[in-house]
């Protein structure tokens, strides 16, 4: 690995636990945590990961349907992460993340029924996961 790359990727899982504790926190992503995700995509940059910007379009889609349904962060955090990765890792990875939201809130389920009355919304932050699926893929 040339020193470039090990930079990129020691500031990458940096960066990703970073984004994790602050949406745990504070339930936002600050604006300087994904352009430094940007910024570290030129330490070891690939023309053809500007394509992983496209990654974020489904978060982007889903954002304009329903404002309260994922937060501005999730998405730039993604189309960030798609410059650095690319874009089969960046949707690989939210996938991943995805799905541990998923039985996340299955184990919640099962084992607090009864807990939430009626059709309650249930929100989680989205970046830890995502940053646990981003980081599981950073090496495919």
């Amino acid at each position: 690995m040339q020193v470039n790359s090990i930079v990129q990727t020691v500031l990458f899982f940096c960066l990703m636990g970073c984004a994790g504790y602050m949406d745990i926190r504070k339930r936002e992503i600050p604006n300087a945590l994904w352009t430094l995700v940007a910024i570290i995509s030129f330490l070891d940059f690939r023309a053809v990961n500007l394509f992983g910007i496209l990654a974020a379009l489904p978060f982007l889609i889903v954002a304009i349907i329903d404002p309260a349904a994922i937060g501005g962060g999730d998405i730039k955090l993604t189309a960030a992460v798609g410059l650095v990765i690319g874009l089969f890792r960046t949707l690989v990875g939210v996938c991943f993340g995805l799905c541990a939201v998923i039985a996340l809130h299955g184990i919640l389920k099962i084992f607090c029924i009864g807990k939430v009355k009626g059709n309650k919304r249930i929100s989680y932050p989205l970046a830890p996961f995502l940053a646990a699926g981003f980081i599981s893929t950073y090496f495919l």
